[in-house]
């Protein structure tokens, strides 16, 4: 049986939180006794809470249970409750929960702050402390104390304020014992046994199809055995026929072997017998016919037949010697024609060697006339005679377009003379007038900075004639006017010499001069490029001159080259170089 031993008790209610109480419960009965407000209430309150987890009613979610912190003169107190007690099972536990009420500037906040379970382990002697959420604990310690929670809360623990809950309305009374008598549980216990009950049903059910099932399957199988025995007695006589029969059919095999091996023997010696009679039939036919063909019996001897017969041999074999003699002959031929075709393809690939090679040479000498003939032309050199030139002939045009090319670059040489001189005159005359013109101007700003310099003195005078004015009264009059006007005439005569000295037009001719020399230096400029022209053009005809120079050396290269082999298809004949082509078209009829 559960009992409880101690209960402490700190800032719960009107119990100061500074101080521990302690309240030590005796058996078999204990009496709280005290005035009103002392805290017996509040004892079986923390008992309540401390074994069922349950605020007390009024408390105002907790609020009211812990100590008011505004009476204590804090802003935050903390409670706690500490239950020493007896399990069934005899072990002392002791059940700790700990509570904060926390004064905030508008409201106060409860809340749980420890639920701790304590024990003794019995092996080590030592505390053993397990920390619980307050749900588990509300379940644990009425497990511990083999009680249910409602009993604890509605008979053993029952609050003076809900002391009267058996005059309350039926169905709550019904909800009560049914929580006190555990009737809820037990029907709830029935339920899962109807459940387990019917599906333990359907679970026979479902096994008994499956003991039926493989009771048929059982039985199938025996039928099966029994099958497989007979079956198998059955396949161990046919192995025993089997065997008897694979030696009967070795022994026929054996025989039949034999008997082939006979049959073609005798295939063999039928045919033998075949061949000797056609044979015999044959010579004997030959026999008939060479017989009959005899004009009259030779009654020569053997002897004399034998002789006859050598010599027949002997002239065979001088015929044969004669025969492979000429056959030694036509070999030898036979060769020689070989080889002289051989040299007659090497002959005609050479001819077409020289005939590309000529070819080339003329197609070289047609550029060659066009090169001739475009630059005469080009350059107005004179008339040019029709094509194809001989050699003379264009080595005679070349000369010509070399003196040409040399007048030209003499032509060219001195036209670079005059026109560097020229160039050299119009340039010293331009820096003269430059030079005439930068004095010029000089001269124009320093006679403006002059004329600059008389209008201000002017104005210094008129201000000082203005400054006169002022003091007529006091300075003679005829003198003034003497003064004024020999500076008048000063004025008059300074304005007539500047007027003198047209420097505009001055200016105005040497623009036109510089204007009109640098009209010359872009003519000469002009007349420069068309000189660089030329000369590219000089430049272009002296390099055709040196690729036609280096077509007559290679021309001259190969005729030196293939002098015997024209002399050989010339029948010992050398024609000229540019008859060579002529020579051996002729010469193979093309």
């Amino acid at each position: 049986m559960s009992t409880v031993d101690k209960m402490l008790i700190k800032g719960i209610r009107s119990f100061d939180p500074e101080n521990k109480n302690v309240i030590t419960f005796f058996k078999p009965l204990t009496l709280i006794v005290g005035s009103n407000g002392a805290g017996k209430t509040t004892i079986i309150e923390c008992l309540k809470l401390s074994c069922t987890g349950e605020l007390p009613p009024n408390s105002r979610s907790g609020h009211t249970f812990v100590h008011d912190p505004k009476v204590a003169g804090e802003t935050e107190t903390k409670g706690q409750i500490k239950l020493r007690f007896k399990t069934a099972a005899g072990k002392d536990v002791v059940c700790i929960r700990s509570f904060q009420l926390t004064q905030k500037a508008s409201k106060m906040e409860f809340k749980a702050i420890e639920s701790v379970l304590q024990t003794i382990n019995p092996h080590t002697g030592e505390k053993v402390c397990l920390s619980y959420r307050c749900a588990d604990m509300d379940r644990e310690i009425p497990a511990l104390m083999g009680v249910s929670k409602a009993i604890l809360e509605n008979v053993i623990f029952v609050h003076q304020d809900e002391s009267n809950w058996p005059l309350q309305d039926p169905s709550t009374l019904k909800k009560k014992f049914d929580d006190i008598f555990s009737a809820t549980r037990y029907t709830k216990a029935l339920e899962v046994i109807k459940k387990l009950h019917k599906d333990q049903a359907q679970e026979i059910k479902t096994f008994r199809l499956k003991l039926e099932n493989l009771q048929t399957l059982k039985d199938q199988a025996y039928r099966l055995r029994d099958s497989i025995a007979q079956d198998q007695e059955k396949s161990d006589a046919l192995k025993t026929q089997m065997e008897d029969l694979k030696t009967n059919i070795q022994a026929v095999e054996n025989k039949i072997l034999r008997t082939e091996t006979s049959m073609v023997d005798l295939r063999k010696l039928q045919e033998q017998i075949s061949t000797k009679a056609t044979a015999r039939s044959t010579y004997f036919t030959l026999q008939q016919q060479q017989y009959a063909a005899l004009s009259e019996e030779n009654e020569d001897t053997d002897e004399e037949l034998k002789e006859w017969q050598t010599k027949f041999e002997e002239k065979i074999a001088l015929l044969e010697t004669k025969i492979a003699k000429l056959e030694r002959e036509m070999n030898d031929e036979y060769a020689k024609s070989s080889l002289l075709s051989e040299t007659i393809n090497d002959s005609t690939r050479e001819i077409g060697k020289l005939q590309a090679e000529a070819d080339a040479h003329m197609s070289v000498k047609h550029e060659r006339d066009s090169a001739i003939r475009t630059i005469f032309n080009k350059h107005n050199l004179g008339p040019v005679p029709d094509a194809p030139f001989t050699n003379d002939i264009a080595m005679n045009l070349t000369n010509r377009t070399k003196a040409r090319l040399s007048n030209l670059e003499d032509d060219l040489q001195e036209k670079k003379k005059t026109n560097e001189t020229q160039l050299e005159f119009l340039w010293g005359r331009y820096l003269k007038v430059n030079a005439r013109y930068s004095e010029v101007d000089g001269q124009i700003q320093s006679k403006k900075e002059s004329k600059i310099g008389v209008l201000r003195r002017i104005k210094d005078k008129e201000n000082e004639r203005d400054a006169a004015e002022t003091e007529l009264s006091r300075h003679n009059l005829a003198r003034i006017d003497e003064r004024e006007r020999h500076l008048q005439i000063e004025v008059e005569r300074k304005t007539i010499a500047l007027g003198e000295r047209d420097y505009d037009l001055i200016i105005s001719q040497k623009r036109s001069e510089i204007y009109t020399l640098d009209h010359k230096i872009k003519a000469l400029h002009r007349e420069k490029d068309n000189i660089a022209t030329d000369a590219d053009d000089r430049v272009k005809l002296e390099l055709k001159k040196d690729e036609l120079e280096k077509c007559k050396k290679k021309l001259k290269k190969i005729y030196d080259e293939h002098k015997d082999k024209f002399r050989s298809v010339l029948k010992g004949r050398l024609p000229h170089e540019k008859d060579v082509k002529k020579e051996i078209t002729q010469a193979f009829g093309l």
